[in-house]
């Protein structure tokens, strides 16, 4: 068994096609067919059900795990012998579609503008697929809203924000704006879970939702009329102020929204993702 055919293993497991593998790896499919079959024949065991793409066997899964942690420490063991105080490599982040849009556009083109030399890619996702692409080192750093109770995963308050209640601006109470259909993320969203409890308070039970998942995408819909929403205060003042939006506050418990930058306990802190936290906490504390 090498690194090679490791690599090779991870890359189906995480495709589910051999197809999809090589076009990542770059190799011919029949080089990635005979490498899997390699490796079955070393191991003596079978490690994917080929039925409608490559799924992985109980001792495929067992293997996954191995295989991970392996790779990411000959990976750590490359970046400890090469890092340097001038951040540089790669750099690979992952936000939710929040915290992408408020949050890090700024942060980002300072940072490239200080660190030139860094490989900096950004993933945009739900927490929940964030939470797993950090848990398998798939990211070396991720923004998410929840937090979590994983002694795998370090995490830390980056961000806390009052969320309050929109419409469109003709809406003249928290009752009317109520009985609207509401504009949020998928179920899961911490937001969403929050406004569902708020709601519960007040007697209403029987929600209807206009379900998007960009929060630019909701607060244009709130404007031309399809309902309401709960979102971050900070995200709406310039289009309050111009009279295109109303909000309405709620309860200091349902109206906190908190952001977490997350990355795992065993991922090594390079230059890169150490000036990178550096920066986040000084933009949170404006």
């Amino acid at each position: 068994m090498d690194i090679n055919e490791l690599r090779i293993f991870l890359a189906v497991a995480s495709e589910g096609s051999i197809t999809k593998a090589a076009q990542i790896l770059g190799y011919v499919q029949s080089n990635v067919t005979a490498r899997v079959q390699q490796l079955e024949a070393e191991l003596n065991t079978q490690l994917f059900y080929r039925q409608r793409g490559m799924l992985l066997t109980p001792a495929g899964e067992k293997l996954l795990s191995y295989a991970e942690q392996i790779i990411h420490l000959l990976e750590d063991a490359h970046k400890a012998l090469n890092d340097s105080t001038e951040p540089i490599g790669r750099l690979m982040l992952g936000a939710t579609h929040t915290a992408s849009a408020m949050f890090l556009p700024s942060i980002l083109a300072n940072y490239f503008k200080l660190y030139p030399k860094v490989e900096l890619s950004l993933m945009t996702d739900y927490s929940a697929e964030l939470v797993e692409k950090i848990r398998h080192f798939q990211l070396h750093g991720a923004l998410v809203k929840s937090e979590l109770n994983d002694e795998s995963i370090v995490q830390e308050l980056v961000f806390e924000e009052q969320l309050v209640l929109i419409s469109a601006p003709e809406m003249k109470n928290i009752e009317e704006v109520c009985h609207q259909p509401f504009l949020m993320n998928t179920k899961g969203c911490p937001h969403r879970d929050q406004l569902e409890t708020w709601l519960k308070t007040i007697g209403i039970g029987k929600i209807r939702y206009l379900e998007f998942n960009h929060p630019d995408a909701i607060i244009q819909g709130v404007i031309s009329g399809l309902g309401a929403s709960l979102v971050p205060k900070s995200s709406i003042l310039s289009l309050e102020i111009k009279g295109l939006v109303r909000s309405f506050e709620i309860p200091e418990q349902y109206s906190t929204a908190k952001t977490f930058f997350i990355r795992h306990k065993d991922s090594l802190m390079t230059s890169a993702l150490s000036k990178f936290i550096e920066m986040l906490k000084q933009s949170s504390q404006h």
